[in-house]
């Protein structure tokens, strides 16, 4: 299976490649892989100490690999900061909507608990 490995905090270098994975797929040519690699800004799990990290590590990644920041560097000479600005409060205020429409929702029935769990081919 073809597989390919790209920066996973790179918009454009993911786009890129899943456009060869799907228009691979759509000639009729199979699956393929696509690693998108990424490193985390958080632990484990809750309370981890990440003692194996640098302590400077985490606000270097912040600076050089957040992904949102590299795609506002990346597309300035196509997209205003106020464009990306305008996006950021459109997308907050959805997060916001949905969110509170969540906790006001009517907790799952019983019947619920075991429906889309399991899938037949």
């Amino acid at each position: 299976m073809p597989s390919e490995r790209v920066d996973g905090t790179d918009f454009f270098a993911v786009h890129e490649a899943a456009v060869h994975a799907v228009d691979r797929a759509r000639r009729g040519e199979g699956p393929s892989c696509i690693e998108a690699t990424a490193h985390r800004y958080f632990g484990h799990y809750e309370g981890d100490a990440q003692r194996y990290r640098l302590s400077d590590e985490v606000p270097q990644l912040r600076a050089q690999s957040d992904p949102l920041a590299k795609l506002r560097r990346a597309a300035a000479h196509s997209v205003s900061a106020d464009e990306f600005d305008a996006i950021d409060t459109e997308v907050a205020a959805l997060i916001d909507r949905v969110v509170a429409e969540a906790r006001g929702a009517a907790p799952p029935s019983a019947a619920d608990l075991e429906t889309d769990v399991y899938v037949n081919y």
